[in-house]
């Protein structure tokens, strides 16, 4: 996971124009290990210096998250610009053989830089949909050591039962 982050990350940073931020979040749910945290590390590597760098995990929507986290720490002041990340690895933890999901899910990572700006400029990032609807938590997970101890811990999905939550209708 390392590699894929810091690459995506160093091309954001590139792409900014950028060698270092204030802030970094790195959205996986695939780290290198549990602990500790995996963003202090790629900030590290990437060369930001002692800038605040924490994990989210919150598999497909940690990007939406660890983007709307960024910019509430860019509107109130506590930095100036973030470099997000979202890294996955699911080759580790995708059943090979599964063809509900080995064909579906793989290995990627993709980075932004967000910087503080107005609501006028080019790319700015207005609002966001948030909402999360937890009743299908057992549709999509990778189950613990304690709930299936002699079994492998694979990712596993109820696919056509997984639907998007319905942004249409007034919260």
């Amino acid at each position: 996971m390392r590699g894929l982050a810091c690459e995506a990350g160093a091309n954001a940073l590139s792409s900014a124009g950028l060698r270092t931020v204030s802030g970094a979040v790195l959205a996986t749910t695939t780290p290198d290990r549990p602990c500790p945290a995996a963003a202090p590390e790629a900030a590290h590597r990437l060369g930001l210096g002692q800038v605040p760098a924490f994990d989210i995990s919150a598999v497909c929507s940690g990007f939406v998250h660890a983007t709307a986290v960024a910019k509430g720490l860019i509107t109130s002041g506590v930095v100036d610009s973030v470099l997000i990340v979202a890294s996955e690895i699911y080759s580790r933890i995708v059943d090979p053989t599964n063809r509900g999901t080995a064909v579906i899910f793989g290995d990627g990572a993709g980075a932004v830089v967000l910087r503080r700006g107005t609501t006028a400029d080019q790319g700015a990032l207005l609002a966001f949909d948030r909402s999360g609807d937890g009743s299908g938590h057992h549709l999509i997970q990778v189950p613990c050591e304690l709930e299936q101890p002699d079994s492998p811990h694979w990712f596993g999905m109820a696919g056509r039962k997984v639907q998007p939550c319905d942004t249409t209708s007034p919260r």
